[in-house]
């Protein structure tokens, strides 16, 4: 048999290279960037953009081409909280629509809550079965710890049969090493968590299964002829446990932004009555002209108090903001179901089939 021609950037062992343990390190994005938009605080990050609108306005103000007597001489005011107010009435309108497209997701008949109360407990029926216990775990970070111990238990297995005095598969050896020390940095994470934080899904979507899928059904093709029965099932198994974790982990993730949904419909009510409030006040009873001449800091007392109260009344859409770039973050992050891997890598060229498939055809 001819040995199949092999391009030096699409080397087996580069296909089942080890990526990094998470999000971030593997698109690449700065630690300050990830913090922002998944991991802090929605409230702190809420405060941060009226913080910026306010500083904005200030800044424009002093170094930009303006003039105070404007509020004085002018209906700028009552023309600006005036469109506030509808701006307003449209977000409460189209916030509580998606709250009542949510509650519709809830509501529903006794045979269609009966069919999504057996797909649940037949899923978990699956996970007991297959992972050797009595009775799954109720609490999700637990639920999903057990999921990944159980591919974990494969992984050691499918160690042993590779490991015993055979150096040529020492690839393998290595897969299931890197697989175990990802889950357990993964599973210390899901201790101590409670649903409804952002401390249970981060982890989970550290946890790549789809590249380890990936990587398993790679090493097993590219090994095919050396591995033994043994191993051969220790694949398999392995394979299906970390199907198992797809299903979880979407389950979990689309409660997850309906949570966050109810906390976005929350957020913007809490604020809206106030903003609408102070939006009415400066319209009606505002006199701009009482502050005229006093300053702060060098700054017009009454450019000042208006662009609080502006910025103010922006703060059900900052709200908004906040929350719904963390969930698109998270919905964009978890695309993929299954082994398919969106991001591009050094470690998924699709060359590789073909290479197989030259190898065959130079066995046949």
């Amino acid at each position: 048999m001819e040995e199949s021609p092999m391009s030096d950037s699409t080397t087996d062992a580069d296909s089942v290279t080890r990526p990094a343990d998470t999000m971030r390190e593997r698109v690449g994005e700065s630690r300050a960037k990830i913090w922002f938009l998944i991991t802090a605080n929605r409230w702190f990050v809420t405060v941060v953009f009226l913080l910026l609108a306010y500083v904005t306005l200030v800044v424009l103000h002093v170094f930009g081409p303006s003039s105070v007597r404007k509020l004085v001489t002018t209906s700028a005011v009552t023309s600006l909280f005036s469109s506030v107010i509808i701006a307003l009435i449209t977000s409460i309108t189209l916030v509580l629509s998606i709250s009542q497209f949510v509650l519709s997701e809830e509501i529903d008949t006794l045979g269609t809550q009966r069919e999504q109360m057996r797909s649940v407990t037949e899923f978990r029926s699956d996970v007991e079965e297959r992972t050797g216990i009595m009775a799954s775990p109720a609490e999700p970070s637990r639920f999903l710890r057990v999921l990944i111990e159980s591919a974990d238990q494969r992984a050691r297995r499918l160690r042993e049969t590779v490991t015993d005095g055979n150096d040529e598969l020492q690839e393998i050896a290595s897969y299931a090493d890197g697989l175990l020390d990802h889950s357990q940095s993964v599973t210390d994470e899901l201790k101590d968590t409670d649903f409804g934080s952002f401390d249970v899904l981060l982890p989970v979507i550290n946890y790549n299964y789809s590249w380890k899928i990936h990587a398993a059904r790679n090493l097993r093709a590219k090994y095919a002829d050396s591995l033994s029965e043994e191993a051969d099932e220790s694949f398999d198994e392995l394979i299906e446990a970390l199907r198992f974790f797809g299903p979880a982990r979407e389950h979990f993730k689309t409660l997850y932004v309906q949570w966050e949904i109810i906390n976005i419909s929350r957020g913007v009510l809490y604020g809206a009555m106030p903003a609408l409030a102070i939006a009415a006040y400066m319209m009606l009873s505002f006199d701009a002209a009482r502050l005229f001449g006093t300053t702060v800091f060098g700054i017009d007392a009454a450019f000042l108090f208006t662009s609080a109260m502006y910025v103010f009344t922006l703060s059900p859409f900052a709200v908004v903001l906040a929350y719904v770039m963390r969930v698109l973050t998270v919905i964009k992050r978890t695309l993929a179901i299954g082994p398919f891997v969106l991001r591009e890598t050094d470690q998924l060229e699709s060359a590789r089939y073909d290479e197989l498939s030259e190898v065959k055809e130079g066995d046949n």
